[in-house]
């Protein structure tokens, strides 16, 4: 059954991308109101709901099950100045929770493809520690790198399950269709303030 949601969740993220993309490939400067969702499985939860939360905006979505946060830096250099102003980030939760530095290398990098005249949106991270380590480590880069970069906001995705542990799965985490659609609606609204 599992396999069978992330198959359709895949096709319906592609279908997404292919929809969201026409219009965004013009090589001009990034549309004022154009948006990226980009990440791992978290970012593929999300997408559903994110073309009625931001009817207004052109939508591109790329997401996929297990990816890694240092996939970003090369797939945003490629879309070049066909990158949309916001880029919402789900990624860090398929790393090791040990590789700080890396993943504050990662951040850096991120934000600094994006530029001064773009904004980034990064999830917190929540998921159970691996092999005793937990994600705080990630989630504090996160905090010191919004104080360091305007253009970077930073969902408080952490926080928000911890307050409502009822829209996290099993797993500790994958949220259900009430957890990702609040995450949805808190993504938006911080795209919307950049």
């Amino acid at each position: 059954m599992a396999r069978v949601l992330v198959a359709a969740g895949l096709v319906c993220a592609s279908a997404l991308l292919a929809a969201g993309s026409s219009g965004a490939g013009s090589g001009k400067a990034a549309h004022v109101h154009s948006l990226l969702n980009y990440g791992d499985s978290l970012a593929l939860g999300t997408a559903p709901y994110l073309p009625t939360l931001m009817s207004d905006w052109q939508l591109r979505q790329a997401a996929r099950v297990g990816r890694r946060s240092t996939e970003a830096p090369s797939f945003l250099r490629r879309l070049g100045s066909d990158l949309p102003r916001v880029v919402l980030v789900s990624l860090g939760t398929n790393d090791f929770p040990g590789a700080t530095q890396k993943f504050a290398s990662t951040v850096q990098e991120v934000v600094e493809i994006a530029g001064p005249s773009r904004c980034v949106v990064w999830a917190s991270i929540v998921r159970p520690p691996q092999q005793g380590l937990s994600y705080d480590g990630f989630n504090l880069v996160l905090a010191q790198a919004r104080r360091q970069w305007s253009t970077l906001r930073v969902l408080p995705w952490a926080k928000m399950a911890r307050q409502h542990p009822e829209w996290m799965r099993r797993d500790g985490v994958h949220p259900s269709s009430d957890g990702y659609r609040a995450r949805a609606e808190a993504l938006a609204q911080l795209a919307r303030t950049c």
